[in-house]
């Protein structure tokens, strides 16, 4: 049992500094005092005021919609991905998890039974983000996206990404989910049919694809003498791969574009810093055709 006269008995928020004294200050002259006096009476006075308006109802006529900003819209939607994190997950301690939620809903709220998740399994949601807000009436109303994984035995199981609406709360800085989420569409477009870039013509294609695999070649080697003949006399400008990542195989252009602006696309197997995996990423090439000829004007790995 702790001795009542301690430093942590008599409530010090930091015992183990209590032990530890300080040089007192040296004497303070009669004005000095005075001054700091109504230094103290005009800060409490402006707290005081505060509070004051802080108990105040709000003003009449304006709904919550109405005085929502930007950045709420960013705190509102940060809340929202916060509960909704909450709201999938359901593990073994539901008092644990329903306590977690009362602290991001507004009084009243009622989420009992919403999930349900069948005996022996637990859920997780392992990935959640915003796609988007929209004020309302009653506040704002936020769409969230969310990876699911379901446990079972000891073996997880992909749940699937869900979209959630979470419907908030916003009273002048504060935020909390005013009801229950309800499912949303998911704002993918997975067969969007996007149209072709316009075909090189054919007299260029296969001389800029060939020049766009060396120029590739030479940019992945460091071969600056050969940029620079294949830029015209100047080395194109170029964006490298990411710090670490190194190319370890080059394949066959494909051109696009009008003369005055041809593109090729190389793709380069990649490898990371770390682990075995190898990846094929994109290079971009931009050439330009000249009376001298093709021309080499940009190599883009990628990294800004």
């Amino acid at each position: 049992m702790s001795d009542p006269s301690s430093p942590a008995a008599a409530g010090v928020l930091f015992p183990e500094l209590a032990g530890t004294s300080e040089p007192a200050p040296p004497m303070r002259s009669r004005g000095s005092r005075v001054l700091r006096t109504l230094a103290r009476i005009v800060l409490w006075s402006l707290i005081a005021a505060g509070a004051f308006r802080g108990l105040m109802p709000a003003p009449q006529g304006s709904g919550p919609a109405a005085a929502v900003e930007p950045s709420d819209d960013r705190r509102a939607e940060a809340v929202a991905a916060a509960f909704l994190r909450e709201y999938l997950t359901v593990g073994g301690d539901r008092t644990a998890r329903a306590g977690r939620l009362r602290r991001l809903t507004v009084a009243g709220v009622d989420l009992g039974g919403s999930v349900s998740v069948p005996t022996g399994v637990a859920q997780y949601a392992d990935h959640v983000v915003v796609a988007g807000s929209t004020p309302d009436a009653s506040g704002i109303e936020v769409t969230v996206l969310a990876h699911v994984l379901q446990l079972r035995s000891g073996v997880y199981q992909d749940g699937g990404t869900l979209a959630f609406v979470v419907p908030m709360a916003v009273r002048r800085e504060e935020f909390a989910v005013r009801a229950r989420p309800r499912p949303a569409t998911l704002p993918i477009a997975s067969g969007l049919s996007l149209p072709r870039p316009q075909a090189s013509p054919n007299a260029l294609s296969r001389p800029a694809g060939r020049m766009a695999r060396q120029a590739v070649q030479a940019f992945v080697a460091g071969n600056v003498a050969a940029l620079a003949r294949l830029g015209g006399g100047q080395a194109p400008s170029t964006q490298p791969f990411p710090p670490g990542w190194q190319a370890i195989g080059i394949g066959d252009a494909e051109v696009t574009g009008p003369a005055a602006a041809l593109t090729a696309q190389v793709p380069v197997r990649v490898r990371p810093p770390t682990g075995p995996a190898s990846y094929i990423v994109p290079v971009r090439v931009r050439l330009v055709a000249s009376p001298r000829g093709l021309v080499v004007r940009e190599i883009d790995g990628g990294s800004p």
